[in-house]
């Protein structure tokens, strides 16, 4: 996060009621999002992968205010329970609304009751949009991934700088519209922005078992993801299989 947040600050509150069921095909997901008051409840596009962010959005947009096209992703935590549902869900992003630089945090609790703060900021980073992220986010095949029965913990956060990413630590892929193809190394160094995109699955006791490593029993897998935008700025990107590389 680049500037703090200063003045300004304000606070709303949604009812966003989220449901999601597995059938033997995929997954169903269905969202809507209680006006109160207002017009009747909307129901957001439905997904196979059972979690609509795309659609979560729109409404985003349209009750914080915010100028579209200036909206900068800032970081994003998604924790699911092992059938699908959304338990919690954390993001902040940047943007401009009635000419004025704003920092904006989104919280979606276990009661999918959907709550927002902003404050004035002097400037808005330079980063992805937030949209761009969560399109690509609801569409990762997470039970290729992370297999049957497993809650888990999505973790999207903004790098900068000198940084290197190795298979041999934890598993990489390259994604883009759902398709997901492993990488053996990735290498960055720029002042430019990029997202690497962390899942891990969740333990029993809803840790990521990261420190301590696994109990018995319990996984700690973990991989991390980046879009075909980003893997654009990286000094080094290389394929577990040279003959599978992905285009956008």
């Amino acid at each position: 996060m680049i500037e703090g947040p200063s003045q300004n600050k304000q606070k709303k509150i949604i009812a966003l009621a989220i449901c999601i069921v597995f059938a033997a095909a995929g997954i169903l997901s269905i969202s809507v999002l209680i006006y109160d008051p207002g017009p009747p409840a909307v129901s957001l596009p439905q997904n196979i992968y059972g979690t609509p962010l795309s659609g979560m959005w729109a409404i985003i947009e349209e009750w914080t205010g915010i100028e579209n096209t200036t909206a900068v992703l800032g970081d994003l935590t998604l924790v699911a329970t092992d059938d699908g549902s959304i338990k919690s869900l954390h993001m902040s992003f940047y943007g401009d609304n009635e000419d004025l630089h704003q920092f904006y945090r989104i919280r979606v609790s276990p009661m999918s009751i959907m709550t927002w703060d902003s404050w004035t900021v002097d400037r808005v980073p330079v980063g992805e949009h937030p949209l761009v992220l969560l399109s690509e986010i609801e569409r990762i095949p997470y039970r290729k991934l992370t297999g049957e029965n497993t809650g888990l913990i999505i973790e999207v956060d903004a790098q900068y700088g000198d940084l290197a990413y190795e298979a041999w630590y934890r598993s990489l892929f390259a994604l883009h519209r759902g398709e997901v193809v492993p990488l053996e190394r990735v290498a960055f160094s720029t002042n430019d922005p990029w997202y690497d995109i962390a899942v891990f699955n969740r333990t029993s006791d809803g840790s990521t078992g990261i420190s301590g490593g696994p109990a018995p029993g319990e996984s700690s897998h973990c991989c991390t993801l980046f879009t075909l935008r980003d893997l654009g700025k990286a000094e080094t990107v290389e394929y577990r299989d040279a003959e599978s590389l992905l285009h956008a």
